[in-house]
């Protein structure tokens, strides 16, 4: 599986090199008060990044409430499994009192 993993980066690695030397034209960007001149590339990948960063933050509250739904969920069975083992303890105690001699 760490293959696939490593073949897959470097394939990754690849395309994007590729796309950097293709879309290496520089491009003047303009951004309310800022101006500046970058390559496309470069321009591509922080917009890109930008927008991986917004949506990251804009899912953030929802993972939290997530992780901590999960958090109680095993709580809750670790609760109920200490529950199923003092149960099974207490069945197989009645049971070896009903059959003293065996």
């Amino acid at each position: 599986m760490t293959q696939l993993y490593l073949f897959t980066a470097l394939v990754l690695a690849v395309l994007v090199a590729t796309f950097a030397v293709q879309n290496a034209v520089p491009v003047k960007v303009q951004f309310l008060v800022w101006n500046f001149e970058s390559s496309l590339v470069v321009v591509i990948f922080l917009a890109a990044g930008v927008g991986a960063f917004a949506s990251a933050l804009v899912s953030l509250p929802q993972t939290v409430r997530a992780w901590a739904r999960l958090r109680q969920r095993e709580t809750e069975v670790a609760r109920l499994e200490g529950q199923v083992r003092h149960l099974e303890d207490r069945v197989a105690a009645e049971a070896a009192r009903e059959r003293p001699g065996e």
